[in-house]
Parts: structure tokens; sequence; C-alpha cells
């Protein structure tokens, strides 16, 4: 080869390897700017990858290895990486964004102010509630002052007429029963005074209502009931005992069966205790808490229930006391818890 063709490929050579190092060099520096555009870490291996060439070759070049030495130390210093330049099309999603943001939030605020207004309307009725109800208070307050007023000239007028033996030309009646029908006055007939006498028995207002209520037939029928109770068993309070008489319409029993019959009675027909009796009997006895007695001799009251004798002594000095067996049976269950 002459010496012409070789300095000619010599120069040939030495071009395309300028060449080669330009677009090396050009590519490294768009790879560059395209790592800060992105705000990516600057290192020469995202160099050499982002520019397709090795990280060797970038040692090669003393200007682009203090580069890339100097913007990776700039990054260190910072703490933060470049951030990127928002693109027209991301700044236009994000505007949009913050536009239909803006607007729900607009809503909500109209939204809740209207709520705080009708909750301050609500507030203000209220209000004005409480002071209607203070007002009704007070004027109720002044009302009932002048009823006890007009209460007490009515009982004052009352006791001067009771005085001077005058009888009223119009009646003065309290405000507060003024448009009450007052009821006929019906007097307790004699006959129930009488009995009622006899027994001892003071008629009380709760007594003179049931009497004056019920026809005098079915008075007169709960005082023989009442009779017959207190022969049979320990009635301590008779007016209590007449109330529910006449209340519950109890009657005497009906003539009780001669010995003789009662016991022909008994031979005909199976003796029928009520449930639960027997067995609370037997337990009664064994815990001393009644009278041994035969089941078939005990008698019954007027609602048919057997009477029992409970070893309580009774203020009239008798030893025991005798009630129904559904009664007994209650004490006994208090007692023994």
């Amino acid at each position: 080869m002459s010496k012409h063709n070789r300095e000619e490929r010599i120069a040939r050579l030495s071009a395309a390897s300028e060449q080669k190092k330009q677009d090396a060099l050009a590519a490294t520096e768009k790879a560059i700017r395209k790592l800060q555009k992105e705000g990516k870490l600057i290192t020469f291996k995202a160099v050499a990858r982002e520019a397709q060439v090795s990280t060797s070759y970038l040692y090669k070049y003393p200007e682009l290895k203090e580069k890339i030495g100097k913007l990776r130390e700039e990054q260190r210093r910072s703490g933060k990486r470049v951030m990127p330049v928002a693109s027209d099309n991301s700044k236009n999603r994000i505007i949009s964004h913050l536009k239909r943001r803006i607007k729900d939030l607009e809503q909500e605020i109209t939204q809740l102010r209207q709520a705080n207004e009708s909750l301050a309307g609500r507030a203000f009725e209220l209000e004005e509630s409480e002071n209607t109800v203070e007002r009704f208070r007070k004027h109720n307050e002044k009302l009932n002052a002048q009823i006890e007023r007009l209460a007490a000239e009515n009982s004052e007028l009352k006791d001067k007429l009771a005085r001077h033996n005058l009888t009223p030309k119009k009646k003065v009646t309290s405000i507060k029963t003024k448009t009450k029908q007052k009821r006929p006055y019906i007097p307790v007939p004699d006959s129930v005074k009488e009995e009622l006498n006899n027994l001892g028995i003071k008629i009380n207002s709760t007594l003179r209502t049931l009497i004056r209520a019920n026809p005098e037939e079915e008075v007169l029928e709960a005082i023989e009931a009442l009779k017959y109770a207190l022969n049979h068993q320990d009635v301590p309070n008779a007016g209590g005992w007449l109330n529910k008489a006449i209340k519950n319409r109890w009657k005497k029993p009906e003539k009780p069966l001669q010995p003789t019959q009662h016991i022909q009675r008994k031979q005909e027909e199976e003796l029928v205790f009520p449930e639960g009796f027997e067995e609370w009997y037997l337990q009664a006895i064994d815990s001393n808490f009644i009278v041994n007695e035969s089941p078939a001799e005990l008698p019954k009251n007027i609602k048919g229930e057997l009477l029992v004798k409970v070893n309580r002594p009774t203020a009239s000095g008798l030893p025991y006391s005798q009630m129904s067996w559904v009664e007994a049976r209650e004490i006994m269950n208090l007692e023994s818890k």
C-alpha cells in the first residue's frame, strides 16, 4: 500500500472516529437534558443507559465525566430531584380537575349555608316556643292564685251563712267544679244503717259511696255474708271485708248440711281437693305452720276456699288465725324466703 493511500485511510478513520465521538457527545447531552426534565437521578449508569453507550465510554471523555459528576453532586447536596416540567396537556388536566373540585366545594358550601340557615330558623322557633311556654306558665300561676283566692272567699261566705243560719239566694260554686253537674243525693237506707250499727262498723266515704251505688238488697246480702264470715273465721277489718263483699256481690253460703247428711254425702262421692292443696297441706303440717286437722273436715269461706288454722295468735286471744289455704300458702312462701 502506498504512502498516500495509507494516509488517506488514516484520515478517514480519524474523521469517522471524530464523528462517532460527536454523535456520542450529542446523545449524552440529550440524555442528560431528558433526565433533568423528568426529574430523575443523574448517574453514569442512568446517562449511559439513556444515551445507549457504555459507562466506560463516558469515562473516556473528561468533560462528560466532570459534567455528570457535577450534576450528581448538586442533586446529592440539594436532597431532591429536579422536578420535570409539566406539559401543556398535563397542565390542562390539572386545571380541569381543580375547576371541578372548586365547583364541588362551592356546591357543598351552598348546602352547608342552607343547612345553617335552617338550623338558625329552628333555633329561633324553639326559643319562641320556650318564651310562649314561659308566658303560659306565668298566666297559669296567676289563674291558680285567682282560683285559690275565690275558693277562700267562697269558704268564707259559706261560714258566714252558716253562722247566721241563712240560705243564699244564689249558690256560690267553686270555679273548678262550676261546669260539673252535681249528682243527686242518695241517703244510706235505714236498714243498712241499723245493721252496720249493730256490727260496730262506721260508715266512711268509701263505704258510703259503695252503698249508694248498689241496690239495698245486694248491700244487705253482703252484710249477711260478713256476719257469716265473722262467725266462722277471723276477720281483722270488718269494714274492709264489707267493701270487698259489696264490690264482688258476695252472698252468705247456703245452709250447711247436717252432720249425718255430710257424712253420707262424702261416702257417696269422692272428695276432690284444689290443685296443689294436698302437697302444700302436708308440708304445712310437717313444718308446724298450721294446725293438724283432717282435710275432709275443713270448712270453707263464702268463696268456696278451704279454711285452715295458722299457728299465729290473734288480737282477740285465739291461739291460731283462721284463713283460706291460698292466703296461708302465700304467707308461708314469704316467710320461707
